[in-house]
């Protein structure tokens, strides 16, 4: 629940392993130290921070390129074939990130990255189902420091006819949001990254009846859920969820 997981379709074999260790040097200019546990099935890398993300080699899902149609930026035509004709899924696992989610999403992030520059054509993250294109993660990565860049990696929202709500937020020990997009979709969208990125930057959710200025309107937290529990992504919502809605001075 507290692991950061991302898929990446490959071009590469054995070798990418050494590969990611040369790029990531020279993206970064920090170590990233690399060995095969079990050579092309169970590799291990070590941040500069110490700790370890465990590598397992799995077969090729090229129905991955369907995604590409949610993804938050468009893929190119080059990278959908690129997905289509990958040799292996290689599986990233970050394990503990609750523990200090800052830190160790950010350095996971640069691990993302490398990978795109390496050459794989996208990253897939089933804790927000999305699938992001490298164009993404070059943009996002120009400051990992920042808090709505990480959200904008990690957490994604989904929405049913009444309800928008966040998925990600579960793996940092923090509750999900929700909130209603009669206003619009996009409002919707921008009100819970928003309020997103400012829990994980302090670290903790906002306290019930918490009053929150979005721009130029003025709304509340609550403790929800009020709308509908997440169906592809059961976990999300375990530590909790807040209703974002209007201030209301009657209540």
């Amino acid at each position: 629940m507290h692991s950061l997981v991302a898929l990446l379709p490959v071009p590469w074999g054995e070798d990418g392993l050494e590969l990611l260790r040369e790029v990531h040097q020279e993206t970064w200019v920090e170590d990233l130290d690399v060995a095969w546990d079990t050579p092309g099935v169970r590799g291990t890398l070590t941040l500069r921070n110490g700790h370890t993300v465990t590598l397992m080699v799995d077969e090729p899902i090229p129905e991955l390129a369907d995604l590409a149609p949610t993804s938050k930026h468009p893929f190119a035509a080059a990278e959908i074939h690129q997905i289509d004709n990958q040799q292996a899924i290689w599986r990233l696992v970050l394990e503990g990130v609750d523990k200090d989610p800052r830190r160790l999403a950010a350095s996971f992030a640069r691990l993302l990255t490398t990978a795109v520059e390496a050459g794989a054509p996208a990253v897939f993250l089933p804790a927000c189902v999305q699938l992001h294109p490298p164009a993404l993660l070059r943009h996002l990565s120009m400051d990992f420091n920042q808090p709505d860049a990480v959200i904008n990696l990690f957490v994604s929202a989904w929405n049913d006819d009444e309800w928008m709500i966040t998925r990600g937020l579960t793996l940092f020990g923090l509750p999900e949001l929700e909130t209603r997009h009669n206003n619009g979709l996009n409002a919707a969208y921008f009100r819970l990254m928003d309020i997103a990125s400012t829990m994980f930057l302090q670290q903790s959710p906002f306290p019930e009846g918490a009053q929150l200025q979005i721009g130029p309107q003025l709304f509340e937290a609550r403790t929800g859920p009020s709308g509908p529990s997440d169906p592809q992504v059961p976990f999300c919502g375990h530590h909790g969820t807040l209703t974002i809605g209007p201030v209301r001075f009657d209540a």
